[in-house]
């Protein structure tokens, strides 16, 4: 009795925190700045339960998409958003949400979206498991097919489009676009039809978007200021003189300290010099692939023991459970082929010497750490107007990360 009490609680819960406040932020909050649509052609939703997969370009995505649904969603979130302060993680959790490791298959996590399916409840999954941030959707963990396969419901595949453009994940300030979903539904009797590639390949051709390239993001109006604060978390190379870790945000302009080399960021992330002869960028998206090349020429040309990348302004620490990161340590980091360092300014207590080989997971953490797993335990980097990112490349890289860009899963 009591068991049935609880049950009937949560659910009632789940479906008032979602009917009714979730509902009044996505309508008040969300419509005006993104303006989100259902894209004309889309497939109409099935009833519950279902599978629910999207692409991911911005923070808000889980309640665009969401927005979508009749019923409730139960989504698979990055584990670290429950560390938030404690009204958060209420929310979260009587919302439905439930945690996966970012950046890295999860069994648990797997484990319960299967319970929940069968529960008669519907999932959302962004299969990247991290957020795009140069507005390309990234390659997705295999995996998602048989698990699709297994539950034998039906497949919503959500494209969304304009959201990078809305929010990427580096920016302090959002600008206000135009989303856009196009739905795809996979009943049961076609996902069996298809082979297990077959399908992984199908969710991945569909939730395929570039907010950069897209040419039809280019006849959207996107307004804002301060179009380029933030955006020295992502590139940390001066296209003019090659210097790292020198650029400089301000307004809607990035400059080199360096060089002084400057260019100016319209609301599409195109960039232009401010003198000529100044290097030419082209766009956001050509930028980072520019960053990617210079990457992989870097690991070419450097010995094994030879420094690849430093940062002289790194902090140490730990992110507590309402989300706030404590330093214990401030110094710098270093990462050769065989080595990542961390040298502390004031005291060896926390001195690292890792070894790169048995590195097992790197990602970024709410916009400014970088993260890595080394023998089961976590250790996080902050930085401060450097960029995070530039650890995780060079660590893809090393790691045949560009064999999963040309296949499209890891």
């Amino acid at each position: 009795m009591i068991a049935f009490i609880k049950k009937t609680y949560t659910t009632f819960l789940h479906y008032f925190l979602w009917d009714f406040a979730t509902r009044f932020f996505i309508f008040f909050y969300l419509v005006p700045r993104f303006r989100f649509r259902k894209e004309k052609g889309s497939d109409p939703m099935p009833k519950a339960p279902f599978f629910m997969i999207a692409n991911h370009g911005c923070f808000f995505d889980p309640w665009i998409v969401g927005g979508m649904s009749l019923v409730p969603l139960s989504i698979m979130m990055n584990e670290e958003g429950f560390n938030a302060p404690r009204f958060v993680q209420w929310y979260l959790h009587h919302i439905g949400t439930f945690p996966k490791k970012k950046g890295a298959s999860d069994y648990k996590a797997m484990k319960e979206t299967l319970k929940r399916i069968k529960e008669g409840r519907p999932i959302l999954i962004f299969p990247e498991g991290q957020t795009t941030w140069d507005g390309e959707t990234q390659p997705v963990y295999s995996g998602i097919e048989k698990l699709v396969k297994r539950t034998s419901v039906p497949l919503v595949m959500a494209r969304i489009q304009g959201n990078f453009l809305c929010k990427p994940w580096w920016a302090d300030a959002q600008r206000i676009g135009k989303v856009r979903v196009l739905l795809k539904v996979l009943q049961p009797e076609q996902i069996n039809s298809l082979s297990e590639p077959e399908l992984l390949q199908t969710i991945i051709k569909h939730i395929h978007n570039n907010d950069i390239k897209n040419e039809e993001n280019l006849k959207i109006t996107v307004t804002g200021n301060n179009l380029t604060a933030g955006l020295e978390r992502f590139v940390w190379l001066c296209p003019q003189c090659g210097s790292e870790d020198r650029l400089v945000t301000g307004g809607n302009d990035i400059s080199c300290s360096a060089c002084n080399s400057a260019w100016s960021m319209d609301p599409h992330f195109r960039f232009k010099p401010h003198r000529e002869g100044t290097a030419e960028i082209g766009d956001l998206y050509d930028w980072s692939q520019w960053h990617k090349q210079k990457v992989k020429e870097k690991l070419a040309q450097t010995a094994e023991s030879d420094i690849l990348t430093k940062s002289d302004n790194a902090a140490y620490g730990t992110i507590n459970n309402d989300g706030s990161f404590t330093t214990l340590a401030e110094g710098a980091l270093a990462l050769s082929r065989q080595r990542l360092i961390f040298t502390p300014r004031d005291t060896q207590e926390h001195r690292l010497d890792l070894p790169v080989p048995e590195i097992r997971e790197y990602v970024f953490q709410r916009k400014d750490i970088f993260e890595i797993d080394f023998g089961g335990n976590t250790h996080r980097f902050r930085f401060f107007k450097h960029s995070p990112m530039k650890w995780v490349f060079y660590l893809r890289y090393m790691n045949r990360y560009e064999e999963c860009e040309k296949r499209g899963y890891i």
